[in-house]
């Protein structure tokens, strides 16, 4: 078992007294949940409300350091019983707060996004934004071992790292969604007009490559 789903497992145990609490799994855990190829770096969950994180926070406190982080709030920042969670405010307006441990030695961050400072989020041209507020509404549960994790979908997903260009994790969530389908009523909104155009054109590539090879 790979450490992530030890960790993924560790948490989602803590999850069965809290059965109300929503959360999401995004990033690259949910991606590699959902057949992509790819090599987790942390273990990213999103939670709509900002007091779920202290929420969050009560039912990993033994992982939390035991005095305050001597580091700021940045990437080495971790969630101690001092100060079991951080709120960031950018100078765009967009505003977060976030709880983050080492369980089995592996990264986990559990956010709260109260202001996306205008990141399009849409059903209709824009593109759903993987930190957005469509996200709940279209999760998709993957099973692990005994556990059901809600993830954000693939197709949601593509859009994201469209976005951010990031190429590696373009093709690795492209190849997936060749090899085991897609929904294309989901990718007709998760996608912008513009991301669209090269999705269908990756699909045809695709499709035409597999027809030659029979």
């Amino acid at each position: 078992m790979a450490d992530w789903q030890r960790t993924l497992s560790k948490v989602c145990e803590r999850l069965e007294s809290k059965p109300n609490l929503e959360w999401i799994l995004v990033g690259s855990v949910g991606s590699v949940l959902q057949g992509c190829e790819m090599i987790p770096g942390d273990l990213d969950i999103y939670v709509k409300n900002k007091d779920d994180v202290e929420e969050f926070a009560d039912l990993l406190n033994e992982f939390s350091l035991v005095s305050k982080c001597e580091f700021p709030h940045g990437d080495q920042w971790l969630s101690s019983l001092d100060e079991p969670t951080s709120t960031q405010i950018f100078g765009s307006g967009f505003t977060w707060t976030k709880g983050r441990w080492l369980i089995e030695e592996f990264k986990v961050e559990v956010v709260q996004i109260s202001n996306s400072a205008g990141i399009p989020d849409s059903l209709d041209g824009d593109g759903i934004w993987e930190g957005g507020q469509y996200i709940w509404s279209h999760f998709r549960n993957i099973n692990l071992g005994r556990h059901t994790v809600p993830t954000v979908p693939l197709e949601i997903q593509l859009e994201s790292n469209l976005r951010r260009k990031r190429a590696d994790r373009i093709q690795s969530i492209l190849a997936a969604l060749k090899k085991f389908g897609y929904d294309e009523k989901l990718i007709q909104q998760a996608l912008s007009k513009e991301n669209l155009i090269y999705f269908h054109t990756e699909m045809e590539q695709h499709k035409h490559s597999t027809i030659e090879k029979l």
